[in-house]
C-alpha cells in the first residue's frame, strides 16, 4: 500500500532512511473537493501530487471537445511532467473527479533533494523512464488496438473506473463516442 511519497518512490528503487526523512519533510497532506482543477491550460505546473484517496483526469480541448488523456487513482502520481520539466505553460487541465486526499511536493524542492541524495536521483530517473514507456504504450494502443480492446485494457488496469468515472470521460479517453461505448458495454455484458 502506498501511503507516502517514499513508498511510491521505492517502487522504483531503494531509498536510504535519510532520504526518506528528507522526502517526507517536503511532503504536504492536502484535501481537495471533487471538480477542483489543480492545473489549467496556460499555467505552469509546479507540484506533483500522490493520490491517497480519490481520482483525477488529465485532459485538453480539441475542436471544442474535451479529450481525456489519462486517469489517476490511488497510489498514482498526478503531474504534467512536460510543464514541470520545461517550466513552460501547460496545454492541459487536471481535474479532480472525486474528493481527494493528496500529498503534494513542490517540484523545485524535489529537484534540490535530487542533487543532495543520489539514491533519490536514481529513482527519479527510473520514474522518468517508466513515464516515457507508459506514454509510448498509450500512444501505441491508439494505433494498434480497437476501441473495445482499449476499454478492456482500462478495466484491466483500473477495474473500478466505470463506477467512479463519468462515462463521457471514459469514451473520450478511448477515442469513441458515448453511444459507441454503450454498444461495447452491452456487448461485453451479454457474455
Amino acid at each position: 500500500m502506498i501511503n507516502t511519497f517514499s513508498d511510491y518512490f521505492e517502487k522504483y528503487g531503494a531509498l536510504s532512511g535519510e532520504t526518506k526523512i528528507a522526502v517526507e519533510s517536503i511532503s504536504t497532506h492536502i484535501s481537495l473537493p471533487g471538480n477542483e482543477k489543480i492545473l489549467t491550460a496556460g499555467s505552469t505546473m509546479r507540484s506533483i501530487y500522490l493520490v491517497l484517496n480519490g481520482s483525477a483526469r488529465f485532459y485538453y480541448y480539441h475542436e471544442g471537445k474535451e479529450i481525456t488523456n489519462q486517469f489517476f487513482f490511488e497510489g498514482e502520481v498526478i503531474a504534467d511532467m512536460e510543464s514541470i520539466y520545461s517550466k513552460k505553460r501547460s496545454n492541459y487541465y487536471i481535474q479532480l473527479l472525486e474528493n481527494c486526499q493528496l500529498i503534494e511536493i513542490k517540484y523545485p524542492e524535489l529537484e534540490k533533494l535530487y542533487r543532495q541524495h543520489h539514491d533519490l536521483e536514481h529513482v527519479g530517473r527510473m520514474i522518468a523512464i517508466a513515464c516515457y514507456l507508459e506514454e509510448n504504450e498509450r500512444n501505441r494502443s491508439y494505433q494498434m488496438l480497437t476501441a473495445k480492446e482499449r476499454y478492456l485494457k482500462l478495466l484491466e488496469t483500473h477495474p473500478d473506473a466505470v463506477n467512479r468515472v463519468n462515462l463521457g470521460h471514459i469514451s473520450s479517453y478511448i477515442g469513441i463516442t458515448q453511444v459507441q461505448l454503450s454498444r461495447i458495454r452491452s456487448e461485453l455484458a451479454s457474455f
